[in-house]
């Protein structure tokens, strides 16, 4: 259904797309986008079961590189990204990404040596990059202000849906088909992920372009058009007159505020890296399996499918605490939630870090499981959504795709440093040096990240460019209530 708004000029526009009733369309739209977050999620955990499995073995750096190769990749989509998404939109990267997902899933499960795998890894670490930089830019620049925070983390959700499956088509296929592990079973696990990829590519071409970057753009015909699928008609005169406001204003200097903005999702993505969480995704069937929790057994394939499923249990966790972000993100808040992740992975650190001191393996699976939950409902997520959300649009692909190099870059650091911690300090003492990572970001984030739930972008970016970093705490508060001009 057409709805005809009453509007005079671009900020009217804004104000009703941030006030729109979310409807079946945007909740379609949003799954589209997050297609890429569940492929996301399975190419970078598919890894850890079928490398059990692939006949290609490596040692020093390449052994690291193995699990990180999606990781390094990732690093240089975001860089491709940065010089794409603002100059050529957010819905073509999209398609794009797609495409390169299908293809590099084929030929990763038609690998014909060590080498090849490694180069399809890395190629697929693309996609995954520049999807991690555009997704959840495009659903927040559609997304009415109050439910922002939930559309967005659907990106979050469908990453932990992938890492979740990847566990759950890794054991089946085994199980089933044990016989066939070291032959046809590693490549059918790595191959599956085309599927939902070449899905993604079809319906992506039906997705609207993000209505913002229409507008900085300039691209009023493909505007109106667009509006159209959201069920908005606008006006030429408003189009023009929205034409003539943009070019006064246009700039693409990354100033004060842009800067600060960085800073803090810079930080932000960075903790949420270094203190941990991909440990018991991309290394877990190996770890677990070795603690033998579902019981003992000489044959390497039912000991891998112990592994993975021990590893499942975590994924559902994951899925399941990730939910808790979708329900809550706009109704507690993205600081609140960050606030009490922090504490609780900190605490569940430590007792990873003692049950490994102990041998107490139980102890080790429930940390671990403690540890997700908080990660998923306060620090995963919000970590995408801020990436988004703090910048001004005219620079919001380019500022998210530093963010997400960022990201990728700390995580690609942790997968290869892990195995050395692992054979220095042990897994007691990787624990600990994780809960001290914990303990500082907790105190960043107490100190510096402000909540941003309620408000609309361009509300966000005012509050970066009035108010200082020393009260960024408050800024919400102080915008809201008026009172940043006396603390300027």
């Amino acid at each position: 259904m057409i709805y005809i708004f009453a509007m005079s000029s671009y900020e009217d526009l804004l104000k009703i797309l941030d006030s729109r009733k979310v409807t079946r369309l945007y909740w379609i739209i949003t799954i589209l986008a997050a297609i890429g977050g569940f492929l996301f999620g399975y190419d970078t955990a598919v890894i850890g079961t079928a490398a059990e499995f692939a006949p290609y073995r490596y040692t020093g750096f390449l052994l690291g590189y193995e699990i990180a190769s999606a990781s390094l990749g990732a690093a240089i989509g975001t860089i491709i990204a940065y010089f794409y998404t603002d100059r050529y939109g957010r819905k073509s990267l999209l398609i794009i990404d797609a495409a390169i997902y299908t293809i590099a899933a084929i030929l990763s499960a038609l690998t014909i040596n060590g080498t090849m795998l490694l180069i399809m890894r890395t190629i697929i670490g693309i996609a995954i990059g520049a999807d991690s930089a555009v997704a959840t830019a495009y659903i927040t620049e559609y997304a009415p202000k109050d439910k922002r925070g939930t559309l967005a983390i659907m990106q979050q959700w469908m990453i932990t849906i992938g890492i979740l499956g990847s566990y759950l088509i890794g054991s089946t296929i085994l199980f089933f088909l044990p016989s066939l592990a070291y032959t046809v079973d590693w490549r059918l696990i790595l191959g599956l992920a085309a599927i939902p990829a070449i899905l993604g590519l079809i319906f992506r071409f039906m997705m609207p372009e993000s209505p913002r970057w229409l507008i900085y753009s300039g691209q009023f015909d493909r505007l109106k058009r667009d509006l159209g699928k959201f069920g908005i008609t606008v006006s030429d005169d408003v189009l023009e007159r929205t034409r003539r406001e943009i070019q006064s204003e246009m700039s693409m200097k990354l100033d004060t505020a842009t800067k600060k903005a960085l800073l803090l999702v810079g930080l932000w993505l960075v903790f949420q890296q270094i203190t941990g969480i991909n440990v018991p995704f991309y290394y877990g069937p190996i770890i677990l399996s070795k603690l033998h929790i579902f019981g003992s057994t000489t044959n390497p394939v039912y000991s891998a499918i112990d592994g993975v499923l021990e590893s499942t249990i975590l994924a559902v966790i994951n899925v399941a605490a990730t939910f808790i972000a979708f329900k809550f993100i706009d109704k507690i808040g993205r600081r609140n939630l960050g606030i009490s992740a922090y504490i609780g992975m900190l605490a569940f650190d430590v007792i990873g870090g003692i049950s490994a001191l102990y041998g107490f393996n139980i102890g080790m699976l429930i940390a671990f499981a403690g540890f997700i939950i908080f990660f998923a409902y306060g620090v995963g997520g919000t970590g995408w959504l801020i990436q988004a959300e703090y910048f001004d649009t005219r620079v919001r692909g380019r500022m998210a795709s530093i963010g997400a190099l960022i990201d990728w870059l700390a995580n690609f650091a942790l997968i290869e440093v892990f195995p050395v911690m692992l054979s220095s300090v042990g897994l007691a003492g990787s624990m600990f040096i994780f809960s001290a990572l914990d303990l500082a970001a907790l105190i960043f984030v107490f100190f510096f990240i402000p909540e941003t739930k309620g408000l609309s972008l361009e509300e966000i970016v005012r509050m970066f460019n009035e108010v200082p970093l020393t009260k960024m705490k408050e800024g919400r508060e102080l915008v809201i209530n008026g009172e940043h001009e006396a603390i300027r």
